[in-house]
């Protein structure tokens, strides 16, 4: 007489492993998407290791957890309280949550950079499409209503990608908002490993003498935030805290990244007239901020079309079809 083999939860069976209880069980996109962070969440730690730079985990905790939450949060909902488009929007807000702030973390974790600033040459190239930075500010610092309703549309950016993911989700455009979320990683990845290569830190670092002062001050910006990023580059952060993070990916411009990646995607919504609208008004407001050259704008096209193509690859458009 053979006796049977006890089986518990969580142990392994004769067949292997015994799968996750359905209440967390994850769609393949999900899985491609939480792999991805966790990937992310690892070379975080290697780098951050390597470079001997300390991270304040216990600040960015509070953000990482609220992240973790909504993802069981939004599968229990799915999985457990029949409730398909709160679930998906969760487990995505939390998703998008988790990869922004392991991203940062990441970005900060590169200083001190190895390659030498590429800002000179970027402002040549600039010169020689007929744009200066200067020039520009001076300009609409004669339309001051206008330049002050810049300044507020310009950090709206990731409002409207948490805006859109939500949408999306309660629209049952559920391929869309995968690819979304894809694509925001692909651009990430691109856009960190470009300006790893080629750093720079935008015009704003580079204030000639003779800009107006009040015009400078009505912006934010100030010879500061140019010697803070200058310490950057060349000495990194002891510590890297969340009161240090700020953007400082300059070339290709991720403004422009998600500008076009929330017009693309509200495409065939009732939200797409005002949204385009924005992200136009959000081409002045991103070269007005001084973070970025003209050139930036136009690399950041670039990487876009790419990862729309590389997301394409992985993931097809193919047809709406929503769970629930």
């Amino acid at each position: 007489m053979t006796a049977k083999p006890v089986v518990s939860a969580g142990h392994a069976t004769a067949g292997g492993l015994l799968p996750p209880p359905a209440f967390l069980h994850m769609r393949a996109e999900e899985r491609l998407l939480t792999g991805a962070i966790g990937l992310l969440g690892l070379a975080t730690l290697l780098l951050a290791w390597v470079k001997g730079t300390a991270v304040a985990w216990d600040e960015f905790a509070p953000g990482i957890a609220a992240a973790l939450a909504l993802v069981a949060t939004g599968l229990y909902a799915r999985n457990r309280k029949a409730a398909p488009r709160l679930g998906l929007a969760a487990i995505s807000i939390g998703i998008f949550m988790g990869f922004t702030a392991l991203s940062a973390i990441f970005i900060f974790a590169l200083f001190p950079l190895a390659n030498p600033l590429i800002d000179h040459q970027l402002q040549a190239v600039d010169a020689a499409l007929g744009y200066h930075w200067p020039d520009f500010v001076a300009w609409l610092g004669g339309f001051p209503g206008v330049l002050q309703g810049l300044g507020y549309l310009y950090p709206t950016a990731l409002g409207q990608i948490v805006f859109l993911v939500l949408l999306l989700a309660f629209l049952r455009r559920d391929r869309a908002l995968y690819r979304l979320l894809t694509m925001g990683i692909v651009t990430m990845v691109l856009a960190i490993g470009i300006w790893w290569l080629l750093p720079s830190i935008g015009p704003s670092a580079y204030v000639p003498a003779g800009m107006d002062k009040n015009l400078l001050m009505q912006m934010n910006i100030s010879p500061a935030v140019g010697a803070y990023f200058m310490e950057l580059v060349r000495n990194g952060l002891p510590v890297i805290t969340l009161q240090s993070i700020s953007g400082v990916v300059a070339f290709p411009s991720y403004h422009m990244i998600m500008a076009l990646m929330v017009t693309w995607f509200a495409w065939r919504t009732f939200v797409f007239a005002p949204l385009a609208l924005a992200n136009l008004f959000m081409i002045p407001a991103t070269l007005a901020q001084g973070g970025h050259y003209l050139i930036d704008l136009i690399g950041g096209t670039l990487v876009f079309l790419i990862s729309l193509w590389l997301t394409g690859k992985m993931l097809p458009p193919g047809s709406e079809k929503a769970e629930e």
